[in-house]
């Protein structure tokens, strides 16, 4: 059996790559082709994302084989292009279009693949997609192919505003490339990670020009609840060179770093390893992975369609205005203040500051959060910033951040008890959280309490905050009412001049502290085990969605090798989902790391539900093989932390074949572009 199958496989690699790339001429032109080849079996790979940037808009779909890119069966066309819809998410009516499209060709090859059909007596629409795998009679290409039918959203209004955009960065990135001795042509690199979008924000979670997930981003960027550098072009591109650098000298490949920039150096590795080859077009064609789908075995070729298309852009989109690179200065801020306050003495309008300085998040914007101290504030570089700065009052001026009282919602939560156990009220919890229903909250969902709580003193924030850790016996008769489990609601979501203000007053320190009231039923403190009677403080957590190592290092401000000893975890051996981790608090209190862990939650799902919104759910059944990692990442691309809200009463180092999970159903809800 295993025999037979990789005979069909061979026969399935000659006809879907061979015989494409013997029709195709090599019209394909950049620079370096040397250090970027394109080997002709993956020719028609690249001339199908050329057609793809260039021909298709976004308001167009290209139903197609997933292997041979070139049989394609039909292009579907909706309504007009309208440019703020580019990356509206399909209504229903077109979702059900486009399946009965792909169940009508699949159908088509279903019959050609069965030994009842005569070949020689096709109708004309048969006959045409039988010809789009160069005639052959092998019934098994056409069965295989039944199942690889795919649908691929134009891109050309999307490439066409990204050479647009490329204009105001270009220099810079070119110039930080330049720097580390890489290839210019990386730089091109943004037409297909996000079109040159700076704001782009994917379900999975990567964001920014580059789309770093925080995982990968966390390595060369600050990414906190206040600042994400990945949105910045210019930090963000500085971030990609260190990571291309890297990837190149381990794998002593331009194809494979660039394969690796998608699918990580270790899957890389692991491929270059098994197949005993750095030939990308025998990567793509042979190498078989459960994680190298289709987006990783494409990823070098668009990355060449790109290059091609922007060293030839005349050709396929005419004359085009780019925009001009931005020109600032940076003024490194010597206090905590607010972006209101910056705004309105450096004379600039709040978007305009905006746009100079896309690493500040939300909550700056918002005025729930200062701008950091020592923060490069990017201005335009007519600007007298010490001259304006120093008119700022001293009273507007901070030496502390403002610090956020946070909740997390536990089973049986109301917002009236979280209301009333917090001296607030609940329309004032909906306000800052921009909660539309006062019944849709979940378990889990972290949820900004007002401002305006009065603050406990400093000096017995850790007495209090102890004294309000709930046994286990106590959380188990924490209110009777329960949580409705529903679709989360949206979220709330160069030149340095010198950094001396003149004659600005130094402010007396201010501490905005926000903790539970004495006696709380739960406090901030999410799920840390305190051990009685021990100084310094030791705890014990379970690893929840999204952390890492690094992250409780960087939290507790120590080393990861020292979390290691505390939990006889050798190095290179990742920590799981649930896994209990031992934590000594020497460095910063048990209420400075709730925060900071807290936050970075807050941050997450900010992010997230600022770009999407869950219409319902689905029911997967899992298969044999499948685990979490492979359908979070492969199968729905969508965060662990989202699935994992719905199906709360789920081990998911315990899945099996046949168990059912709820997988959210999540759309765009705004245009990145």
């Amino acid at each position: 059996m295993n025999l037979m199958l990789n005979r069909l496989r061979v026969v399935f690699f000659l006809v879907v790559f061979m015989y494409p790339a013997m029709l195709v001429s090599s019209t394909i032109s950049y620079t370096s082709t040397k250090k970027f080849p394109l080997p002709g079996e993956l020719e028609p790979a690249v001339k199908f994302w050329i057609k793809v940037y260039t021909e298709y808009n976004t308001n167009e779909y290209i139903l197609h084989d997933a292997h041979n890119l070139l049989a394609i069966y039909e292009v579907v066309k909706f309504s007009e292009l309208h440019r703020e819809k580019m990356d509206l998410p399909q209504t229903r009516s077109q979702k059900n279009k486009l399946m009965k499209k792909r169940n009508h060709y699949r159908a088509i090859l279903q019959k050609l693949a069965s030994s009842k059909t005569k070949l020689d007596q096709l109708n004309s629409e048969e006959k045409r997609i039988f010809d789009l795998f160069g005639g052959t009679k092998n019934r098994s290409v056409f069965r295989i192919a039944a199942k690889n039918i795919r649908m691929q959203k134009g891109q050309r209004n999307r490439f066409y505003n990204g050479l647009v955009l490329s204009g105001r960065y270009m220099s810079y990135i070119k110039e930080i490339f330049r720097k580390h001795n890489l290839p210019q042509e990386l730089t091109m690199l943004p037409h297909v990670e996000s079109s040159f979008n700076y704001r782009a924000y994917s379900s999975a979670g990567a964001a920014g020009l580059w789309q770093f997930t925080r995982r990968t981003g966390r390595r060369f960027m600050k990414i906190s609840y206040e600042i994400d550098e990945r949105l910045d072009p210019i930090l963000a591109s500085e971030a990609a060179a260190k990571l291309m650098q890297e990837n190149y000298q381990t794998l002593g490949s331009w194809p494979l770093a660039i394969t690796a920039y998608n699918h990580g150096m270790a899957g890389m590795k692991r491929a270059k390893r098994k197949l005993h080859t750095s030939d990308i077009a025998k990567i793509v064609a042979k190498y078989r992975s459960r994680y190298f789908k289709f987006a990783s075995r494409n990823f070098y070729c668009e990355f060449l369609a790109a290059l091609h298309i922007a060293q030839n852009y005349k050709k396929y989109f005419g004359e085009i205005k780019f925009d001009p690179p931005i020109q600032y200065k940076e003024f490194i801020l010597p206090h905590y203040v607010k972006y209101a306050t910056v705004a309105q003495y450096l004379h600039l309008e709040q978007d305009e500051l905006k746009k100079y300085n896309p690493a500040l998040r939300n909550p700056i914007f918002k005025g729930t959060k200062y701008i950091p101290q020592n923060y490069k504030l990017r201005v335009p570089i007519y600007l007298n910033v010490d001259q304006l700065y120093a008119q700022i009052p001293g009273k507007e001026l901070f030496v502390a951040q403002k610090r956020s009282q946070w909740y997390r919602v536990r089973r049986g939560d109301t917002l009236s008890t979280i209301a009333r156990r917090n001296r607030t009220s609940i329309p004032a919890i909906m306000a800052m959280n921009n909660l539309r229903s006062r019944n849709r909250i979940r378990v889990g969902k972290i949820l900004r309490l007002p401002d305006e709580i009065k603050m406990q003193k400093l000096n017995k924030a850790e007495e209090t905050l102890v004294a309000s850790l709930p046994s286990a016996k106590e959380n188990e008769k924490i209110e009777k009412e329960t949580v409705e489990t529903v679709k989360p609601a949206k979220a709330i979501a160069p030149d340095v001049v010198s950094n001396k203000p003149k004659a600005v007053v130094q402010p007396k320190p201010v501490i905005d502290l926000n903790l539970p009231a004495a006696g709380a039923s739960v406090s901030v403190l999410p799920e840390i085990e305190l051990v009685k009677n021990s100084n310094p403080p030791v705890g014990y957590l379970r690893v929840e969605p999204e952390e890492t190592l690094g992250h409780y290092a960087d939290w507790l401000k120590i080393s990861t090798q020292r979390i290691r000893d505390w939990n006889d975890l050798a190095y290179g051996n990742s920590i799981r989902l649930g896994q209990r981790i031992k934590l000594v608090f020497n460095n910063v209190t048990l209420l400075e790391f709730a925060t900071s862990r807290l936050e970075y939650h807050r941050a997450v799902e900010e992010d997230f539900f600022n770009n999407y919104q869950v219409l319902g759910t689905r029911t997967h059944k899992i298969n044999r093989g499948e685990n979490i990692w492979y359908l979070c990442n492969y199968l729905y691309n969508l965060p662990l932390w989202l699935i994992q809200s719905y199906n709360s009463d789920l081990d998911f180092n315990r899945l099996k074949p046949g168990d059912l999970i709820l997988i959210p159903d999540v759309v765009e809800i705004r245009s990145n572009s």
